[in-house]
């Protein structure tokens, strides 16, 4: 499988996973929302440390893997924030008593903010993604 055959592959299933994250906002799955929505950063930026021609570690430290991805520098304080705050959901939402507290924070406001900085993340990362690549083929 070439390098851009498995970065498609990345972003297919970030793509799912975010698609599934919005079904889960409609039905009122708001933690579930947030969960989606780190699975999509973390496979996006996964997808980005391939198209750099690496294999991703399997780790699910969303600001690791920016610095895996070779752009933590390039991220503005927002998505820094962004990042290490969803990575929260990843390993939080895992353990019953951490996920009681989640709940009572991921309401439908929260889960909304996660979902739009979700999509605009995964349209920076995209266009990282579309550079690396046409760098490699100049």
């Amino acid at each position: 499988m070439s390098k851009e055959e498995k970065v498609r592959e990345w972003l297919m299933i970030a793509e799912e996973d975010l698609d599934v994250a919005a079904l889960c906002f409609k039905g009122s799955k708001y933690l579930h929302c947030a969960y989606m929505c780190q699975q999509t950063v973390e496979k996006a930026l996964k997808a980005l440390i391939t198209a750099n021609g690496q294999t991703p570690n399997p780790i699910h430290d969303l600001y690791s893997l920016a610095e895996d991805a070779e752009v933590d520098e390039s991220l503005t304080t927002e998505q820094k924030f962004f990042l290490r705050a969803l990575t929260t959901y990843a390993i939080a939402a895992r353990y019953p008593e951490r996920k009681k507290r989640l709940y009572s924070l991921c309401k439908q406001e929260e889960a909304e903010k996660i979902m739009r900085s979700t999509e605009v993340f995964m349209l920076w990362v995209k266009g990282k993604i579309s550079e690396k690549l046409l760098q490699g083929k100049q």
